[in-house]
């Protein structure tokens, strides 16, 4: 998800609210060692000023490794790195035909919107090496693609025009548009082995 770059104003602000913690915390822990030290040896300005310094320098360090990743973080840069990594890989496109050599397996019964399973208006899938076509024969049916490894598609089928193909492993559903009557098909690839479906509920054959 792409997310909007934080305010500029707003990292500064933050910002300036964690030091000035940080400032009490150094203090605090400067009062403690020295409370700390006089209990063992009395105190003089050589080790006041030793324990000044080393706290200090401690303090300054880790202030300025703290805002590096502080400023890093909330100025949307870090951000923008992960859009654009993320990005940077396209998604492969919705396949537009069956791959060379599958094999017909079988086919469903004729469905209508009134008697097709309630799974199929749901995301589901196939098996892998399993390919689908969904045929309709009457009426219209929308076939929607909702894999996050794919673009995401949707499409009218009618009878007379190509059929939805249903890609191994990818979700999809499908919606009723008014009276609808289908079926589909089922081919297997054989160059793959058989292997369970890796996605929510598998699309039944039948």
């Amino acid at each position: 998800m792409i997310m909007a770059d934080p305010s500029p104003g707003d990292a500064q602000a933050e910002f300036r609210r964690m030091m000035a913690l940080i400032l009490v915390a150094a203090a605090a822990l400067f009062a403690a060692a020295l409370w700390y030290t006089a209990q063992f040896m009395p105190l003089s300005f050589a080790i006041i000023g030793t324990l000044g310094v080393g706290i200090f320098a401690s303090v300054v360090l880790g202030c300025g490794l703290f805002a590096a990743a502080f400023f890093s973080n909330n100025s949307g840069l870090d951000q923008r790195v992960s859009n654009a990594t993320h990005g940077a890989a396209p998604l492969h496109p919705n396949p537009s035909a069956l791959p060379e050599g599958v094999v017909f397996q079988r086919r469903t019964m004729d469905f209508t919107a009134e008697t097709l399973p309630g799974a199929l208006l749901k995301d589901h899938n196939t098996k892998v090496g399993t390919w689908g076509l969904i045929r309709v024969l009457e009426g219209k049916l929308q076939y929607d693609i909702a894999d996050d490894r794919r673009p995401p598609s949707s499409v009218v089928l009618v009878p007379g025009a190509l059929p939805g193909i249903v890609e191994p492993t990818i979700l999809h559903h499908i919606s009723p548009i008014g009276p609808v009557r289908f079926h589909v098909e089922f081919l297997r690839d054989p160059s793959v082995a058989a292997s369970p479906a890796i996605h929510h509920q598998p699309l039944q054959q039948g």
